[in-house]
């Protein structure tokens, strides 16, 4: 368990690290492209440590008890992660290092944006929200919990670096979205049309989802619905 308690805090701290002026720092000295690529394959192989050591540590008793209807609802809101992934990143991006082009060809916002301005990083917080409450131990409490902070804090430096970066461009952008999912539709700050965020991007993320849900079991040896067969 100590061995991904630490794997954890590295990760996490390996994307902390960027928002500091360490970063801007090692740029001057090495190159962007040289930076990112040495960040990436941190952050790839940080990630690898984290699901060694998770699949590593033991189990330990469970923290609260999930039962066959927790399961089932967990499934169906698994889909929410596959939209927003496919329509996060196949839809020109405000948060992207391109982000200023995707906000000079919007005047409405009625795709995934409309949604939230961080789908991908909301995929993350509801995956690993959803696998948590499924997965009532303390290694997971580390593993999932590490992985929904680390999207928590990647939107929140998004919002940072962006505003600072693109200004009034991004200030009307955030006065027309949310952070948080649905909530500027809610307020009528936003209108979500279906057709804008692309029937085949729909039809991919459901297929991904289904493909999951049949392939979970014979790839990680846990299947999403076990309890109920």
């Amino acid at each position: 368990m100590a061995q991904l308690a630490v794997a954890s805090i590295v990760f996490i701290a390996l994307h902390i690290l960027p928002a500091l002026k360490f970063r801007e720092w090692l740029v001057k000295q090495i190159g962007d492209p040289a930076y990112m690529g040495l960040f990436s394959l941190a952050s790839v192989l940080g990630l690898a440590w984290m699901i060694y050591a998770y699949q590593a540590a033991p189990a330990g008793d469970p923290l609260w008890i999930t039962g066959p209807a927790i399961r089932w609802a967990t499934a169906v809101l698994m889909l929410f992660p596959f939209i927003f992934v496919v329509c996060g990143t196949t839809t020109k991006n405000p948060t992207s290092v391109m982000g200023k082009g995707a906000l000079k060809d919007h005047q409405k916002w009625t795709d995934i944006f409309a949604i939230t301005r961080h789908p991908v990083m909301w995929a993350i917080i509801v995956w690993a929200t959803l696998h948590l409450i499924n997965r009532p131990e303390m290694r997971s409490l580390l593993f999932f919990g590490a992985m929904g902070l680390l999207g928590l804090a990647g939107s929140v430096r998004q919002e940072v670096r962006k505003h600072k970066e693109l200004g009034p461009a991004w200030e009307k952008f955030v006065s027309q979205t949310s952070h948080v999912p649905f909530l500027a539709i809610l307020s009528g700050r936003a209108r979500l049309r279906l057709a804008d965020l692309g029937g085949w991007r729909i039809v991919t993320a459901v297929l991904l989802w289904l493909a999951t849900l049949y392939l979970h079991s014979h790839i990680l040896g846990v299947s999403p619905l076990a309890v109920l067969t």
